[in-house]
């Protein structure tokens, strides 16, 4: 932005002054000139003949004239067009409801509640009616009782806010030394911010440098530094959001707390954790949770020999790449799986609430660490249920068949 220098940026400045006084000072040592010269002007024009003294006396008279229509116009531009200098929070209302006032279609409290004015939110006084007082706030516009309001210096009072700022909303905006779009000062461009400091009629007065510049209204959105009104749609909005944000918060906080507890619980396991598959410590928690499902009351052997299982799964790489996808895959761990990759409610339960046993964990963790008691099979059965003639090499470790 390029400045113009001028000493004077205010309205009524001291420039505009300096004008009026030099225009009447001229004027008077011009009328004093010509009643010095008086005496001897005759005895110069006396030669001439008659019309010629008259052409000369009425081209004199026009010249003074024109002179006087100038200084006129000086004056007027020095001094004219000034519009009353207001506060900056003039026509404006602050809510002081301790909590929210509502906003009604008509000036009672029987017509349609239209949004809320929150404490300390701002807005513009359209006009009062009585104990009502019409204000605009954003996209909200309606009636308040006054009671609830602060009025212009009185707002300014019990603003939160510390600076006025102008900002410029034209693609681009003249700025004049004074409230009246006569003398340029510079030229400001959009976004641009400026501190507001009053209001001149059309003009709004902005801090430039240790300057004073004035910016038509229309190009500029004043901002406050407050909120503004809010209808009943954006109300539901905002609370919608703030419900989302307090689950999301509250889902966080759950998540810190199971891995803080998964964490915590496998550095209890007395056992040399020493992987030799990657696996995150959810997976950890995962797989000490299917053993847990799988083999939860059976020996230390026989969570181990399920741990490997599902280890040797993820090895052959026909069910699955990770841990993860080897326990959700379809219909491999009965009532494990949602069938799309995810766990059933009743597993979802069961990984919330942790494995029953620190055998579980313990298993798990050894089996990733190389310990493994059944070889290189991939399924086990209930012993019940399971058809020993079917299979060409098996193992038997308390109520499970490992094949």
């Amino acid at each position: 932005m390029t400045y113009v220098t001028n000493e004077s940026r205010r309205c009524g400045g001291r420039d505009s002054s300096m004008k009026l006084r030099s225009s009447k000072v001229a004027m008077c040592l011009g009328t004093a000139m010509v009643a010095v010269l008086m005496p001897v002007v005759p005895s110069v024009v006396s030669a001439k003949p008659t019309y010629e003294q008259q052409k000369e006396c009425t081209q004199a008279q026009s010249d003074v004239r024109e002179a006087s229509y100038t200084v006129n116009v000086t004056d007027v531009v020095a001094s004219g067009y000034q519009a009353e200098v207001k506060d900056i929070y003039s026509g404006m209302a602050v809510a002081i409801a301790e909590d929210y006032c509502e906003v009604y279609e008509n000036p009672d409290n029987e017509s349609q509640v239209l949004g809320r004015m929150y404490q300390n939110s701002i807005g513009i006084v359209v006009e009062v009616d009585g104990e009502w007082t019409k204000i605009s706030s954003g996209e909200l516009a309606g009636y308040i009782n006054s009671a609830n309001l602060c009025f212009d210096e009185e707002a300014r009072a019990v603003s939160t806010s510390d600076e006025v700022k102008a900002v410029v909303t034209a693609d681009t905006a003249d700025m004049y030394i004074a409230p009246n779009g006569l003398v340029s000062y510079a030229v400001a461009e959009n976004g641009e911010e400026f501190t507001a400091l009053s209001k001149c009629g059309e003009y709004i007065s902005v801090a430039v440098d240790s300057d004073v510049a004035y910016i038509n209204t229309e190009h500029v959105e004043i901002d406050y530094g407050m909120e503004l009104g809010m209808t009943n749609e954006a109300i539901e909005a905002k609370e919608e959001e703030e419900r989302i944000k307090e689950e999301e918060a509250q889902r966080i906080a759950e998540e810190e707390e199971r891995q803080s507890r998964i964490q915590a619980a496998m550095t209890n396991v007395e056992i040399t954790y020493n992987p030799t598959m990657t696996a995150s410590d959810d997976e950890v928690w995962l797989l000490a949770c299917v053993i847990d499902w799988e083999s939860g009351w059976e020996s230390y052997e026989g969570k181990l020999a399920v741990a490997n299982v599902v280890l040797n799964r993820v090895r052959d790489s026909r069910y699955g790449n990770s841990i993860t996808d080897v326990i959700y895959a379809r219909n491999q761990f009965s009532g494990v799986s949602d069938g799309n990759g995810g766990p059933s409610s009743t597993f979802q339960a069961r990984l919330a609430a942790g494995p029953r046993t620190s055998d579980c964990l313990k298993a798990a963790m050894a089996a990733l660490s190389g310990e493994n008691n059944i070889g290189n099979y991939t399924y086990f059965r209930a012993l019940q249920v399971a058809n020993l003639g079917a299979y060409s090499s098996y193992t038997i470790i308390g109520n499970h068949c490992f094949y």
